[in-house]
């Protein structure tokens, strides 16, 4: 029968059973499908260092070898040491971050003191294994959130240059100005981060920007430490951090970082991808020289994208940020506010074979941790020094690999 309204009846003249099960399943199959159709994002990479790394077991360590058969990695060693042992002298209370566990300087140091002994002897790589597994603890990176690090690397470049300006040489490389002023989070509870700046009328405010630089900003200071030949290469002299300046007389001086002006590196490469000049998996540092080469007019504006601005002093040798000598091959760049500095890593990845092709070969080695980087951030990052020459500078440019990043600690 119908009712009043026309919709067929059962039973005593009330909606049977089985429509509203059938329109309960239909809801929950619905909600089942929207469920199955949503897709979780992938995981953040670690700006922390209680999610940076994560302590394995033995049985879950990497195969420890050294494609370098340990050649460089003694002067590194005491290049950190020596770094950890000033350290400790000045701040004896000072710790490091290995994930959620701070380490006092001195275990740091120990942790060194002990491999350096352990791979004097060169062992073999079975009784390196079981020597690892018997006296140190590993933490591996967590990288991208599923154990992955971009590998990335940078070399010691040589430009054309000057003391003074004259000539072809009119881009000037500027020393630290002496109104530049850092705040350093560690003293200051409520920052997270470093701030950058200088004082006027009592108040800091942001330093001048690359563009505000370049318009002269510094200009009157007497902060030009030298005049290189080209503004594309002092650019990316500050992407390295340090270089060699070959003067006019044939004589070089090594400059070396010594302060930034606290904006944020922005990459020349992802602006070019944002304007669909490159590719995302064209991406290198030879493209986008490429690029700049052929369209000179439009040089100043891309380069004034990034404001970030690097300071350079003459050295006797390339430093990292730990104000000690780079080792080729030994030293990466990382994420201080993640990563424990001057400690022992190893490093799995891949490598160019040569300078200019696309062939890669695997490596693994020990490396130090010893340097920073504006763009390398998060535990999803690491940079390797290449060193110096045509090779360095080829393959660092093109180095853009997946890797895995440990960390090692005496027991």
């Amino acid at each position: 029968m119908r009712g009043a309204d026309g919709i067929p009846r059962t039973g005593g003249g009330s909606v049977g059973m089985p429509a509203r099960t059938a329109l309960a399943c239909t809801a929950a199959l619905l909600l089942l499908l929207a469920a199955c159709r949503t897709v979780r994002p992938p995981p953040e990479p670690a700006r922390t260092p209680e999610r940076a790394l994560l302590e394995l077991s033995p049985a879950d360590f990497p195969a420890f070898a050294d494609d370098l058969a340990y050649a460089g990695l003694d002067e590194a060693l005491d290049r950190s040491m020596g770094w950890l042992s000033r350290t400790a002298a000045a701040d004896p209370g000072r710790t490091f971050a290995f994930g959620k566990e701070r380490v006092p300087v001195q275990k740091v140091w120990e942790t060194l003191a002990r491999f350096q002994e352990l791979v004097r002897d060169r062992p073999s790589p079975s009784a390196l294994a079981e020597a690892l597994r018997r006296d140190y603890r590993v933490f591996r990176s967590t990288g991208d959130g599923q154990g992955q690090v971009l590998v990335t690397g940078y070399y010691l470049p040589e430009l054309r240059g000057s003391l003074v300006k004259q000539g072809p040489f009119e881009v000037p490389l500027h020393r630290a100005p002496d109104d530049l002023v850092e705040v350093r989070a560690k003293d200051f509870p409520q920052l997270s981060e470093d701030l950058v700046g200088r004082v006027v009328s009592g108040r800091l405010v942001p330093y001048p920007t690359r563009a505000e630089i370049a318009a002269g900003a510094l200009d009157g200071q007497g902060a030009e430490l030298c005049w290189v030949d080209s503004a594309v290469d002092a650019f990316y002299l500050e992407i390295q951090g340090s270089g060699v300046v070959r003067l006019p007389d044939g004589t070089a001086r090594v400059v070396t970082f010594a302060g930034k002006n606290g904006h944020r590196y922005a990459a020349l490469g992802t602006e070019l991808v944002r304007r669909g000049a490159l590719k995302p998996d064209e991406v290198s540092m030879q493209s986008v020289r490429a690029w700049l080469a052929q369209h000179p007019a439009d040089q100043a504006e891309l380069l004034a994208r990034n404001p970030s601005y690097v300071f350079f002093r003459f050295a006797d040798a390339a430093t990292g940020s730990l104000g000690v000598p780079v080792t080729a091959d030994r030293t990466v760049a990382a994420d201080a506010r993640v990563f424990p500095k001057g400690a022992l890593a190893f490093l799995e990845s891949e490598r160019p074979v040569d300078a200019t092709g696309s062939a890669l070969r695997p490596f693994s080695r020990f490396v130090l941790d010893q340097d920073a980087g504006g763009a390398i951030r998060t535990a999803a990052r690491v940079d390797l020094f290449f060193g110096a020459g045509a090779y360095a500078e080829g393959a660092a440019g093109r180095m853009r690999q997946g890797g895995r990043l440990y960390y090692l600690l005496l027991r």
